[in-house]
């Protein structure tokens, strides 16, 4: 299944910024000299291929030119106010409670995408992100932040679905919210941040659905990304990649039965050049913010 083909200014923008903390100042300071657009919904497998303007929803905001900085622990560090068309779009949290950007203002939000039939990234993605919630809300700094993982896959996924799938992971906290919604919606929010998605024809047909058992009727392909949105509603921080995962308990037995070969893969052998963790996170936090969340990171 298709799910790494990243949007070209999307990998051109993290990828030529990546720095992680075994890289030297040197690399860093090569990396500094960028600045690249981020467009709507650009697909493509490698750096000389035309993007794919297929399903741009044109009524979208257009997101404005970004530049970006690498930050100390992995990703991009952006400072680019979000339209108040993309902040009041509404979605619904796996209570039925009806959420938008909004709801969060004054609270700095971790925000990626995910689906619940995903068998290849997205459980492991859902594994950090409540380990980022937990740690969160532990912290002195809980009501400073929010962590919101929205769905690619309204179609399927709906609001008793997602809930069933956030139990999987065992008790919410209350800084860790679940959401989906209508296509409209989901769809103008994810093109206006760059992420690619789109429904593909079932290429494992012997893939089946975790809480069914039934044959899988499609797949989404999408691009992977995790994001810090801060208290006024601007888009600060970018990394992108398979989420490693630091305790592969921390992914329910039930969706590892359901993972494919790949996902198996990405589960147990990340590829930390390339791929995000919690540390990332938390390192971007504290260097934008000044936070100390989790372990702390030396700058």
């Amino acid at each position: 299944m298709l799910r790494k083909q990243h949007s070209y200014q999307l990998r051109q923008l993290c990828e030529g910024l990546q720095v992680r903390k075994n890289r030297t100042i040197t690399a860093m300071v090569l990396a500094l000299l960028v600045m690249v657009g981020v467009s709507h919904s650009f697909a493509s497998t490698n750096s000389n291929s035309q993007p794919n303007m297929s399903g741009m929803n044109m009524s979208a905001p257009t997101p404005p030119p970004v530049s970006g900085t690498p930050a100390m622990m992995g990703g991009t560090i952006l400072n680019t106010p979000i339209p108040h068309s993309i902040e009041n779009l509404t979605f619904t949290d796996a209570n039925g409670k009806k959420i938008s950007l909004n709801t969060f203002k004054g609270k700095t939000v971790v925000l990626t995408d995910f689906f619940t039939s995903c068998d290849m990234i997205c459980p492991m993605t859902t594994a950090n992100m409540r380990n980022i919630g937990d740690t969160i809300a532990a912290s002195k700094f809980s009501s400073k932040f929010a962590v919101l993982e929205l769905t690619v896959d309204p179609g399927r996924d709906t609001v008793s679905r997602i809930k069933a799938y956030q139990a999987l992971y065992g008790e919410a906290s209350p800084t860790w919210t679940v959401a989906t919604g209508n296509e409209t919606n989901i769809k103008n929010f994810w093109n206006y941040f760059g992420v690619y998605t789109k429904n593909i024809p079932i290429e494992d047909k012997a893939a089946t659905d975790w809480q069914t058992g039934k044959p899988e009727a499609y797949d989404v392909q999408h691009d992977d990304v995790v994001m810090l949105i801060d208290p006024k509603g601007h888009f600060r921080w970018l990394d992108l990649g398979v989420p490693a995962v630091a305790n592969a308990k921390s992914v329910p037995l039930i969706l590892k039965k359901f993972l494919s070969k790949q996902g198996q893969a990405n589960l147990d052998h990340p590829n930390q050049n390339q791929d995000w963790d919690v540390s990332a996170v938390y390192g971007a936090i504290q260097q934008i913010f000044g936070f100390q969340i989790g372990p702390k990171t030396h700058m």
